[in-house]
């Protein structure tokens, strides 16, 4: 089997596996962002796999799998470690659940542990394999992802008891929509922008927020600011004054305010947690 680490992501729309155990030690040592969706599945028998999603730390035992969403900041302890990482471009993962309508996979931050039986695992085996000769030989867009649909459907009916194919409408805008708060939540931190560039009225764009993460668009442009305003803390390379100037805020005690408004915290006690 070829090293993966040396395959450069460069398909569009892409679909790349890695394995854990293949994976230079230190790769994901730090906090760091992707644009796309990630897939990271357990296959440890006795050992115990850790990792932080947004400064939340999570703990995999046995055959366990989670979905890791676009910007989220992860970081992920690989020593010793056996399983997968898949790599999902977002036009893919998108129109997959557009077939599978999982309520699992449509959360953006959600990050729920999926536990395998041993029957299920063996299934999830057997589809991994397939995807992994693919992935080693032709790599042919259709099949690649007729696999990865097996395998989100493995993962989210796991979740949710066997969810059926349906059209999931609005799961595409809410991820333009996250892709356009993603790219301009430091400037536009009203609605009004997002709104505008989806052509879409108010109601209806809060009615997509709010079935998919029971948040309304505020909240989510809110939500996103303070992440970054969490993540810099955390990384500490940067003061609380120059967090603010470089997150539009005029002035530190602004901030401050913010944090305080929307966490109950202050960013030195975002610090303590």
């Amino acid at each position: 089997m070829k090293n993966y680490l040396n395959k450069p992501v460069t398909q569009s729309p892409f679909i790349e596996v890695f394995r854990l155990e293949e994976l230079r030690a230190g790769t994901f040592d730090y906090y760091q962002r992707f644009n796309f969706h990630q897939v990271l599945w357990s296959t440890e028998i006795n050992g115990t796999i850790t990792f932080s999603i947004d400064f939340t730390d999570f703990e995999m035992h046995g055959h366990q799998a989670v979905v890791i969403y676009p910007y989220q900041n992860i970081k992920i302890d690989l020593t010793d470690k056996e399983g997968y990482l898949f790599l999902i471009n977002n036009d893919v993962f998108f129109w997959i659940n557009q077939k599978i309508g999982s309520d699992y996979l449509n959360g953006y931050f959600i990050n729920k542990l999926v536990s395998f039986d041993s029957k299920s695992a063996i299934t999830m085996g057997k589809i991994v394999d397939l995807l992994l000769t693919e992935y080693g030989a032709d790599n042919r867009a259709l099949m690649m992802e007729s696999y990865v649909f097996s395998l989100l459907f493995q993962v989210s009916s796991i979740f949710e008891g066997s969810p059926g194919p349906r059209d999931y409408v609005d799961y595409p805008v809410f991820g333009k929509l996250m892709s356009l708060i993603e790219l301009h939540f430091i400037k536009e931190k009203g609605t009004a922008f997002y709104i505008k560039q989806l052509n879409i009225s108010a109601k209806k764009l809060n009615q997509i927020c709010d079935s998919i993460t029971n948040k309304n668009l505020k909240y989510l442009i809110q939500d996103r600011i303070v992440m970054e305003i969490r993540k810099e803390l955390h990384l500490g390379k940067k003061t609380v004054k120059e967090i603010a100037y470089d997150l539009g805020f005029t002035e530190p005690a602004y901030l401050t305010r913010f944090t305080k408004k929307h966490t109950g915290l202050t960013p030195k006690e975002f610090l303590k947690q």
